[in-house]
């Protein structure tokens, strides 16, 4: 079975379409799901409790969500503990829990600035003249009601429906079998892309397995980690420290001397647990009907036709490849997909053996990259259309082992 290579923020355009829902009885508001919690708790018990909803304490990022949370709680509470920490009297230090920022862009403190004489914790009053003002309390001594708040999400049948996607746990795999299960329930491994999904991704594993997981992260050839679904590299949580490996795990075992939700290298062979991410609401698309190639007469595809899916290798993989070999191989794919390469091994002579891809189907076409030498992690690229030229010439007095490569289709919605 070979990856299909679906990135998944190109699927989640789908999902903007539809109606946004919430969970866990939370309430739709400007934008965001919050539940309002009557009970008076001490600021971390507050924290736990939005914890076991898969929530955070409210965040105010502007005026118009600070109205609409004090409308939203209204005559029901005299204050409401929000998510903001403050180290110091200076806005630049005072932390939201969702870990996206500071109080720094906006803040609405009834003197300007924090007191943390009275507490390092945050409520907002909602009583008379001061309603919707910002003041500072014991973290530990004092105790009010809270709102919790989700982000948004679209309806579906799953069993971890979170900010737009479902989240299925699967047993121990390789990162290859792991990522070719996920796509067969149209997602891929797991990628984290906030600290509150960090979080959620570090409280719902541990709910099936006590070991750590794997996560949707290869090394690539520009000396950094990428998500396999194609998301951004904006957020991670990797110790600087570890050593290089080309692929990632998560602390999620109780017993690991590492803090639970950091990441560490692992090698991409190793069997753990993984969570598959998959956009919530959406159809899965529906995948041309895959042809078996290369023909067993030509295992390598050298000089063949490959459509939709099939591997590619040097003639003669995993033997060197003959000292004089010239090899075309042309990927196709139908009209509405793109054509993704991803190498595998690869190990030429670096001064005269060569692998060029070109964007479309002759050597007229732009050139997308052109390789040779050692790659020592699996890196890949996709064309623009719906075909890709891929050539091998050597012309060294001795042969390497060569590559191999897997071509998939690759669904882009703009």
């Amino acid at each position: 079975m070979l990856l299909k290579s679906i990135p998944l923020f190109f699927l989640v355009h789908y999902s903007l379409a539809k109606t946004p829902i919430c969970t866990n009885g939370f309430t739709l508001v400007n934008g965001r799901c919050l539940r309002y919690f009557p009970n008076a708790r001490n600021h971390r018990a507050a924290e736990n409790s939005c914890f076991s909803y898969d929530a955070t304490l409210v965040t105010v990022k502007n005026s118009i969500d600070n109205r609409a949370v004090s409308t939203f709680v209204g005559n029901a509470a005299s204050s409401i503990w929000m998510g903001l920490f403050c180290f110091n009297m200076d806005v630049t230090n005072c932390l939201w829990d969702d870990g996206n920022g500071t109080a720094q862009g906006y803040n609405n403190f009834m003197n300007g600035s924090p007191q943390i004489e009275s507490g390092k914790c945050v409520y907002i009053s909602l009583m008379g003249s001061s309603s919707g003002r910002w003041y500072s309390g014991n973290c530990d001594l004092d105790s009010r009601p809270f709102v919790c708040e989700l982000p948004i999400t679209f309806e579906d049948d799953c069993s971890n429906n979170y900010n737009g996607f479902c989240y299925s746990y699967n047993p121990p795999a390789s990162f290859v079998r792991a990522q070719q299960n996920c796509e067969n329930q149209c997602g891929s491994i797991v990628s984290i892309l906030s600290p509150n999904e960090n979080r959620y991704v570090g409280a719902l594993f541990p709910r099936y397995e006590s070991n750590d997981m794997i996560i949707g992260a290869t090394w690539t050839t520009k000396d950094t980690y990428s998500w396999f679904d194609g998301s951004p590299w904006n957020f991670n949580q990797i110790n600087p420290a570890s050593p290089k490996k080309n692929c990632l795990a998560m602390v999620t075992s109780l017993n690991d001397a590492s803090a639970s939700g950091s990441w560490y290298p692992i090698v991409c062979y190793s069997a753990y647990g993984y969570l598959c991410k998959r956009p919530a609401g959406v159809q899965c698309p529906q995948y041309p009907p895959v042809t078996v190639t290369p023909a067993p007469s030509n295992p390598s595809g050298c000089n063949s036709t490959i459509m939709s899916f099939g591997t590619i290798t040097s003639p003669n993989f995993p033997m060197n490849y003959n000292n004089i070999t010239s090899c075309n191989y042309l990927l196709t794919t139908l009209g509405s997909y793109n054509v993704m390469l991803k190498f595998n091994k690869f190990y030429t002579d670096m001064k005269n053996d060569f692998v060029t891809l070109y964007d479309g189907d002759s050597t007229k076409s732009p050139v997308i990259a052109k390789y040779s030498g050692y790659y020592e992690w699996p890196f890949f690229n996709v064309s623009t259309g719906n075909s890709m030229l891929v050539t091998f010439r050597s012309n060294s007095t001795f042969g390497y082992y060569g590559f191999t490569a897997i071509a998939s289709s690759y669904v882009h919605h703009d």
